[in-house]
């Protein structure tokens, strides 16, 4: 009897999308010095690199409802790899601009958000306690990093030793490895379904709770506050000399301090309310941004160090602290999807999430173009004088979502307060089971 590998495919399907992070690296040079892309266009790509994960909603909707030969899972599954890999081989072939670029990166996000998707629902629909929405998160993003971990340092030598196209071949070899898992899911057939936009509306308005719609907005500005990566990654190679090995170095070490962030999170944040958890990451964020800041200024010459030890310093900080930062967001959206149709609105959230980062990287490109930061050209010299003030609206936004914080709900159940908690007479738990259709806490 042929044995059924479907329980592994959460962990696989983002294992092979953290190593496609080897095509990282390659990327940034690819841009900057094959494309000469500008920092604005550079962040104009990312934000319509997110358009194919903003719209899951539809991917998940095809699947459920539009079996192909009578299967929901295998043949979008096949497609995502094929996806997946096409958008890398454009680049390592017949990418020469920008609209080039929008191509190779859209086709390729398109596919990692369609395999994506076939997850989303599963790991929504286990999490019926806090605890355990974050034991699957934090497996889930474990994969993810772990892929990426291994190829991290990989993915800056391998630009210096066969150039920023060959290491996208290699890239576009790892989705392929989707498509081929794909092959020995075992799934039972389906019969087609009649589409009813109907009535999967009125589902979805039922279950529009106020609940649901304030931590809706919490999410989206948590995700929409500008960036100012774009830009401080050009200051880093134009000013600071960073070469792609040691970008390759920062990635590693990002990668393994982010895996200790889930860990942490797992292993001890797991019981702690979600305001409680999102105020002081906020506050946190904005206090262990300034060492990023500090490379701007040139504060490692006061301590007399390199700017890349200083920076290393940084990245052991920042890669735990956005693991520590993402996860929680994973557990208030698996948590707040309501019974019955968990993968419709957990798609749904994630790709509001989503839009909102296309928004924080138009931001970004919006605050560069107004302070005048750009890079060199042809005939203008570079221009980061006004960086810092960029860098500095972009550290104090993430405060923004402050005033949501007393809106969001309760997302533990008995199961995940400590027992003195429980024992309070004056304790009051809104549990969210996931929350009923039309039910919006359970005292």
């Amino acid at each position: 009897m042929r044995r059924d590998l479907t329980r592994i495919l959460i962990p696989f399907v983002y294992f092979i999308a953290g190593a496609t992070s080897l095509a990282g690296v390659a990327t940034t040079f690819y841009y900057k010095d094959d494309l000469r892309l500008s920092i604005q266009q550079v962040q104009i790509l990312a934000s319509v690199a997110i358009i194919p994960w903003s719209v899951k909603p539809v991917y998940g909707l095809f699947s459920d409802v539009r079996p192909i030969f009578g299967l929901r899972r295998k043949p979008y599954l096949f497609l995502a790899g094929i996806l997946g890999s096409a958008g890398y081989v454009s680049m390592a072939t017949w990418v020469n601009g920008f609209w080039g670029a929008v191509f190779s990166s859209v086709i390729s996000a398109m596919g990692f958000a369609l395999a994506d998707v076939i997850v989303d629902g599963i790991v929504a629909e286990k999490s019926r306690s806090q605890k355990e929405a974050g034991r699957l998160q934090s497996i889930c993003r474990g994969a993810l990093l772990v892929g990426a971990m291994i190829v991290s340092y990989a993915s800056g030598v391998l630009v210096e030793m066969i150039g920023a196209r060959n290491v996208f071949w290699l890239t576009g070899a790892l989705p392929l490895l989707t498509t081929a898992f794909s092959l020995i899911v075992m799934e039972g057939t389906a019969a087609d379904s009649v589409f009813s936009i109907r009535k999967v509306w009125m589902q979805f308005k039922t279950a529009l709770t106020p609940t649901l719609l304030w931590s809706a907005l919490f999410l989206f500005i948590w995700r929409a506050t500008p960036t100012s990566g774009g830009a401080f990654s050009y200051y880093l190679i134009d000013e600071l000399k960073f070469t792609p090995e040691f970008f390759g170095r920062l990635a590693f070490i990002g990668y393994v301090t982010g895996i200790i962030g889930v860990v942490v999170f797992r292993k001890f944040l797991l019981r702690i309310s979600l305001r409680n958890m999102f105020f002081w990451l906020m506050i946190g964020s904005v206090v262990l941004s300034l060492p990023t800041i500090g490379l701007v200024y040139k504060w490692y010459e006061l301590l007399g160090v390199s700017p890349q030890f200083f920076a290393m310093a940084d990245t052991l900080v920042s890669g735990m602290l956005f693991e520590l930062a993402f996860l929680p967001l994973l557990v208030l959206v698996a948590r707040i999807c309501p019974k019955g149709i968990e993968a419709t609105m957990f798609a749904v959230l994630a790709s509001l999430m989503n839009i909102g980062l296309s928004v924080s990287d138009l931001g970004g490109a919006a605050l560069t173009t107004y302070f005048g930061v750009h890079s060199a050209t042809e005939t203008i010299a570079a221009d980061y004088g006004n960086l810092h003030i960029v860098m500095w609206i972009a550290i104090l936004s993430s405060l923004l979502p402050i005033p949501l914080l007393p809106l969001l709900p309760e997302t533990r159940t008995n199961e995940d307060l400590p027992l003195a908690d429980q024992a309070s007479p004056s304790m009051t738990v809104q549990m969210l089971t996931p929350l009923e259709p039309g039910k919006e806490e359970i005292a």
